[in-house]
């Protein structure tokens, strides 16, 4: 839209400066087409709003549906995430379970181990108490002998001292 302007006023103001009737008509018709063309209007301006508001809604509008699209496609990740996450934690609960009971079965056999290492001290021990018993009663009858001998040498001795005396 072009800028109302009193070109008649305009030229009449030149002609009183004393601008030839030529020259301010010339200057009117001048300044009237050079603001028409570089000036804008407040309807230039309204316009001009209205085109970048529409552009901005369109804008709000694409990004709206980039976000959705977003939100989707993290809510699907999450899904899967979490549908993971659970396999993995039954993995590891079977794991667990499976770790424990050979546990179970390595401490069943840690008992049967301790009894049967017991069972071979006792063992042990006894034959090292029959050997050392059967020793010291073997060493109970020499020392027993040798000590009657001595005691027959010594009543010899006495008996030989008597028929001396």
């Amino acid at each position: 839209m072009a800028i109302a302007i009193d070109t008649l006023a305009y030229a009449r103001r030149l002609r009183e400066a004393g601008f030839s009737d030529a020259q301010a008509e010339g200057q009117a018709q001048a300044l009237a087409a050079a603001m028409t063309d570089s000036l804008a209007t407040k309807q230039d301006l309204n316009e001009l709003q209205a085109r970048l508001d529409a552009r901005f809604m369109r804008s709000d509008a694409r990004f709206e549906h980039l976000e959705s699209h977003v939100d989707a496609r993290f809510e699907h990740f999450e899904k899967q995430f979490d549908t993971r996450f659970v396999e993995l934690e039954k993995r590891i609960a079977l794991r667990f379970e499976d770790m424990e009971k050979r546990f179970v079965g390595m401490e069943t056999r840690f008992v049967d181990m301790e009894k049967r290492f017991e069972l071979r001290l006792s063992e042990f021990d006894e034959r090292l108490t029959n050997r050392f018993d059967g020793k010291l009663a073997d060493l109970e009858r020499r020392l027993t002998m040798r000590l009657g001998g001595i005691m027959v040498a010594g009543i010899g001795v006495l008996a030989a001292l008597d028929k001396l005396v």
